[in-house]
């Protein structure tokens, strides 16, 4: 038996501007690249860790050389199948996943589309975010981004909210909007901010709150789509969350890998979740292993790479809010 071998490297990618949401300020994209090997056969992952979940570099490293003396160790073969049996979920876990899935695929001269017998598509749409700019720079990313069919506009919780909000509407009558507060939102504005939906026709609403009131959401009426986002992480989630939420925000990275990512598709569509397809701040990699997720979604955020002053080599192409489908030499 041919044992498999594990490297990671961290990795930085300056941003072309500085990202800000509630949470702060990223000048940088912090990420790991995995790559798994027999010798002749290599797939690939990344992750970008998240201060929010108590996660960083640091964190990941940690644990990818924990599951790196696993995978060389074991007398059991490790695949993307029994990975999630033996750690839980983390980024390094997706990034291994991730790399565990390119080389099974290129192991046996299949795509990601071919094993999972989907007729590949020639592109994915994509959403493009506005983040937490003074409201001059969010209307001149509005205006360069002004062919992609839907915003996502970041909001902090605060009075400055209204006014983007307000703005956008104005200069954008027909544009589908859509709004992401990344828990900003404090429980006593959440009537304030639904209201505000309402009538500026915002489609959907992204986490509202922190994840310790989501129950006030149980009898919230009202026509725009609430998603959960940082109050889901696994299909284990769904059933809790489906109480108070409408559809689901599916990254990598939360759930510990494509494998679980799955099985929250299959659990979000029984609940009859409406399903987004999202990413971290990452490069092409990242995105290639999302878009098999991105074909079952609703909503695609997939505009991370877009931030980057360099992404990877054989990078995904992006024609207005078009995002090209990934070659085997990229991933999968």
């Amino acid at each position: 038996m041919h044992t498999l071998e594990l490297n990671y490297y961290p990795e930085i990618f300056k941003l072309n501007d500085s990202f800000s949401i509630s949470r702060g300020t990223k000048n940088t994209a912090e990420i790991i690249k995995v790559e798994v090997t027999d010798g002749k056969i290599q797939g690939v992952g990344e992750c970008t860790p998240n201060s929010r979940y108590k996660r960083n570099i640091h964190t990941e490293l940690l644990e990818l050389s924990k599951i790196k003396k696993t995978i060389e160790q074991n007398h059991r073969i490790i695949n993307q199948n029994n990975l999630s049996e033996l750690f839980t979920p983390s980024p390094a876990r997706s990034a291994v996943d991730i790399a565990l899935w390119d080389y099974f695929l290129k192991k046996n001269g299949l795509s990601i589309w071919d094993y999972f017998k989907i007729q590949r598509p020639q592109n994915l749409k994509t959403m493009i975010t506005l983040d937490l700019s003074s409201l001059d720079k969010t209307m001149t990313r509005a205006s360069k981004y002004n062919d992609y069919a839907i915003f996502k506009i970041k909001l902090d919780g605060t009075e400055n909210d209204y006014s983007k909000i307000h703005n956008i509407r104005n200069l954008y009558p027909k544009k589908r909007v859509i709004v992401d507060a990344n828990e900003s939102i404090a429980a006593r504005d959440l009537g304030r901010y639904l209201e505000y939906a309402e009538r500026f026709n915002i489609e959907m609403i992204e986490q509202p709150m922190k994840v310790e009131f989501d129950f006030l959401l149980k009898d919230i009426k009202t026509k725009t789509i609430i998603c959960a986002d940082e109050s889901c992480h696994i299909s284990n989630d769904i059933k809790k969350i489906s109480q108070y939420y409408d559809a689901i925000n599916i990254k990598l990275d939360k759930s510990g890998g494509l494998t679980e990512a799955m099985n929250m598709v299959k659990a979000a569509q029984k609940k009859d979740l409406k399903i987004m397809s999202g990413c971290m701040l990452c490069t092409s990699l990242g995105i290639a292993a999302s878009q098999i997720i991105a074909y079952h979604a609703d909503y695609i955020d997939h505009d991370g790479p877009l931030f980057l002053e360099k992404d990877r080599d054989h990078a995904l192409s992006y024609h207005i809010d078009r995002v090209s489908i990934a070659r085997s030499y990229l991933w999968g």
